[in-house]
């Protein structure tokens, strides 16, 4: 597996990604990461575990295993959380590490309807017991360490 160093991903510690996400574990190819900022409720990241930075870098069977772990991830935040609509986004400009954004979107709730900003001005932060919840939650449905 290629990684490169002090990349966002790629870096177990890298303090700038844990000050934004938690861990919560390997999927097939990739890592799920839970936003600290909850206020699009079950907000995730599945980056992949190789260091590539564009889709069609991957070979096919990669591809599918990726894209995979995304689905599988979305479909895991639908079902726990109940939001309206699920949307995925692919944003890298200044992080060329392949990653997908996880927006669960609810009726009434925060941007429904229009556009997804990456940083929301009401940022909503749970208790370490919350999120501890959370994780627990996705691990169990995805069946992930």
């Amino acid at each position: 597996m290629a990684t490169a160093p002090n990349c966002f991903y790629c870096d177990p510690n890298h303090e700038g990604r844990l000050a934004l996400m938690i861990p919560v574990g390997k999927m097939k190819v990739s890592t799920l990461h839970l936003f600290k900022d909850q206020a699009h409720k079950g907000r995730c990241i599945v980056s992949l575990n190789d260091h590539k930075s564009e889709l069609f870098d991957l070979t096919e069977e990669e591809r599918k295993d990726y894209m995979d772990d995304v689905a599988a991830a979305a479909a895991a935040v639908k079902k726990l959380w109940g939001c309206t609509k699920v949307n995925l986004g692919a944003y890298g400009d200044k992080l060329p590490h392949l990653h997908f954004h996880i927006v669960p979107k609810y009726e009434g709730g925060p941007e429904f309807g229009g556009s997804f900003a990456i940083s929301y001005e009401n940022p909503v932060f749970l208790s370490d017991d919350e999120y501890a919840e959370m994780i627990a939650q996705l691990k169990a449905e995805l069946n992930i360490d």
